[in-house]
């Protein structure tokens, strides 16, 4: 049976822990421990981690590119893939200021681990 409540907690904490992940190696393990063994990423830039090493590469890089990020967002259809709009505003490792808005798609397994995370970039 599907928890919702509990696949909802994990993404608010997905998002919770990617504003303190470019500086803490804490934030950015326990982002690492959301998804399944066998979780598969496609990126809103087409990049693609498809097991969890694959998956712990992918954010110690995409957060060892930003020295700072703060994310809004809001759970809008629970139905299929949790879909999930956000703005992210950042910091990047070279001084750059950047913001974007999109959607993220999440499939879940029974545990609450994130098995597909699907990124979509509108802006």
């Amino acid at each position: 049976m599907v928890d919702v409540d509990l696949n909802k907690a994990t993404i608010q904490k997905y998002f919770k822990l990617s504003d303190y992940a470019s500086g803490d190696m804490n934030s950015l393990k326990a982002i690492i421990d959301l998804f399944s063994d066998s979780a598969h990423i496609t990126s809103g830039m087409n990049e693609t981690a498809v097991n969890k090493d694959e998956i712990a590469d992918f954010f110690r890089n995409f957060f060892g590119r930003n020295k700072q990020l703060k994310h809004l967002f809001e759970i809008r259809d629970v139905a299929e893939d949790y879909k999930t709009e956000w703005v992210v505003a950042g910091l990047k490792s070279d001084g750059t200021l950047f913001s974007l808005h999109g959607f993220d798609y999440y499939q879940f397994d029974e545990a609450g681990k994130i098995t597909t995370l699907k990124v979509v970039i509108s802006q």
